[in-house]
């Protein structure tokens, strides 16, 4: 029973080295392309689809680089622009406006009670001002300006937003 044991061990190895070394010293696809009825066998058909989804992929990676690039070059330029944003907090009011040369960037009513009505509807949102369509307690009117001398602003509570807890990365270009 042993001596089977040791027999059936040493055919397993010798079929599992045939195995290893089918190609020779030749890469699997020089082995391939030798002889074309060799092109049906399941080593070859898994080469041909390893390759083809490599190539692919170098094909997307290098769309998703170029695409990160031009972003990049994007946020690079926006960084190099003057911008000022400031916070106004209003009270007990329907619209939320900006100052002359400051845009509407944001809006957003930050207190409300069910006694008041809840939450209210935005109805309208331009480049200047922000309508609800009832009076609401209280709401923040972000607005921002371009440019190395913004115009004054009125009645702002928040001048700069807070600084992020983690530390912006540095622009790579």
């Amino acid at each position: 029973m042993r001596i089977a044991s040791i027999i059936a061990a040493l055919a397993l190895a010798t079929l599992a080295t045939a195995c290893a070394n089918r190609t020779g010293d030749l890469t699997i696809a020089q082995w391939c392309a030798q002889d074309a009825s060799r092109g049906n066998t399941d080593i070859c058909k898994q080469h041909a689809d390893t390759e083809e989804v490599r190539s692919s992929l170098g094909t997307r990676i290098a769309e998703v680089f170029g695409v990160a690039n031009r972003a990049q070059a994007t946020a690079d330029q926006a960084m190099a622009r003057n911008v000022v944003c400031v916070t106004r907090t209003m009270n007990r009011t329907r619209a939320g406006t900006c100052d002359p040369g400051y845009t509407l960037t944001g809006c957003t009513q930050t207190r409300y009670t069910s006694r008041a009505g809840g939450m209210a509807i935005l109805r309208s949102v331009s480049d200047s001002e922000c309508r609800f369509n009832g009076q609401v307690l209280e709401v923040q009117v972000r607005c921002c300006a371009m440019g190395p001398n913004p115009p004054p602003a009125t009645l702002v509570r928040d001048t700069a937003p807070p600084a992020p807890e983690t530390p912006q990365p540095a622009p790579v270009s």
